[in-house]
């Protein structure tokens, strides 16, 4: 059902108004203009009857111009005739209460009458005075009737505009209230609901489309939220915990300087280890959202590669590891140099934490930068499920970590329009984290 106030409807009876408006404005436009075009063409004629009428006074006279006149009047047709002497008095043909001497075009009224006249005057070289008139009637009926088209044919266009605009404005209505429903639905809590499409692709399935992609990252974020709290209270409750019976204890025991102080120690350790996490989960957070996408600049990625790699060849060595490093030379990119810094360090942390034998970095022109192992490397269908906060494998779950690396390594590849890719490493071997970011090589 169409309300009074719909948009269509209104929109409908503006136009409809505006055309009407329009078609009578044009009719007295073309009322004028087709009377004016009439009058004139039948002054052609009556200039063309006058100089034929002339060159019969000068072939046979006023005598034979005289007979012409009559027998002109006595036919029954547009044009008059009257040939009458100097004073007035009719010769032949007849037109009552012509003036007399008329020279050139005039229009009167027949007999004082309501019948217009269009005359045609001319004096004769012995003083009478030749008079060619039509009736001007017939001109104002045909201007009449050219006028009255335009606003008979606005009229029908504006019922069509009406009646298309009641039509329309009922198929709006439907799709808006498809709209509406789907609104509220998702106001009320339920995500997964969609606004509904008509397979036209016209402008409202490309904005239904639009919404629709919006909704669907609106219901993956707040998901992600709700595991990210989830995630926060399960593994942030086990190390709380620690912290209080660690205090308790502390507290119930008698006063020993020492060992007070060994367990402010650990509290502070927990506390440490707590902090970490929370400003790990906020860089992720900051990072997902765009943050820090201001301050990007032109960056020599392969200069980051190598100094972030000759930081870390003690840490390697010191765990008996190899550290390769392969950097193609001149790679640049649009970024931020802490991001992509802390992202290759998360990279590394990683594997030398969890994985084994040989640690190789790559950076090919691309830019593709490469951390590959030779350990046990993640199973096929674990590889999703390690960039999600907190997530671990199980055979990491005593090793030190939070399960918030690779989450913020896929931040950052997200946020420089690039993308991590976990795989099998060289020979089929350990773990290959490979981020591709838009560069360029120089």
């Amino acid at each position: 059902m169409i309300r009074p106030r719909s948009f269509a409807p209104r929109v409908a009876l503006a136009v409809a108004v505006v055309v009407l408006i329009t078609s009578f404005l044009g009719a007295g436009w073309g009322w004028l203009r087709a009377q004016g075009a009439l009058r004139q063409q039948l002054d052609l004629v009556l200039a063309a009857e006058a100089e034929g009428l002339l060159r019969d006074y000068e072939t046979f006279g006023l005598r034979g111009l005289a007979e012409v006149a009559e027998s002109t009047s006595r036919r029954r047709g547009p044009l008059l005739v009257l040939l009458q002497t100097a004073d007035g008095r009719p010769i032949a043909g007849r037109l009552p209460s012509a003036p007399t001497a008329l020279q050139g075009f005039a229009t009167w009224r027949r007999g004082g009458g309501e019948v217009p006249l269009r005359v045609l005057g001319a004096v004769l070289p012995g003083g009478a005075n030749l008079i060619v008139a039509a009736d001007l009637s017939s001109v104002d009926r045909a201007a009449y009737a050219l006028a009255w088209a335009p606003p008979v044919a606005g009229g029908v266009a504006a019922l069509v505009a009406l009646l298309l605009g009641f039509l329309f404005g009922q198929g709006l209505e439907r799709r808006l209230a498809a709209i509406s429903g789907a609104a509220r639905a998702v106001m009320a809590g339920d995500l997964t609901r969609r606004l509904p499409e008509s397979g036209r692709g016209d402008e409202f399935d490309r904005l239904a489309a639009t919404i629709n992609a919006m909704l669907e990252r609106i219901e993956t974020l707040v998901a992600e939220v709700r595991q990210v709290t989830d995630d926060v209270a399960h593994d942030l409750r086990s190390p709380l915990s620690r912290l209080r019976q660690r205090l308790e204890a502390a507290l119930a025991r008698a006063r020993d300087p020492a060992a007070d102080a060994e367990a402010l120690e650990g509290a502070v350790e927990e506390l440490d280890g707590i902090l970490a996490t929370f400003t790990a989960l906020l860089r992720i957070a900051r990072t997902e959202a765009g943050a820090g996408r201001e301050g990007f600049a032109r960056v020599d990625l392969s200069a980051l590669v190598l100094a972030v790699a000759e930081a870390y060849a003690p840490s390697a060595e010191e765990a008996g590891r190899e550290l390769e490093v392969e950097v193609a030379p001149r790679v640049f990119i649009q970024g931020s140099a802490p991001l992509l810094r802390q992202a290759l360090a998360n990279l590394l942390d990683n594997t030398l934490a969890h994985g084994a034998g040989r640690v190789r970095v790559s950076l090919r022109p691309g830019a593709v930068l490469e951390v590959s192992d030779e350990g046990p490397g993640i199973p096929p269908e674990e590889r999703d499920k390690v960039v999600r906060r907190f997530y671990r494998l199980d055979r990491s779950r005593g090793t030190p970590g939070t399960g918030l690396g690779l989450s913020l390594v896929s931040a950052v590849a997200g946020l420089h329009g690039g993308a991590l890719t976990l795989g099998e490493g060289p020979g089929g071997r350990g773990l290959s984290a490979v981020l591709t970011l838009p560069g360029d090589e120089v």
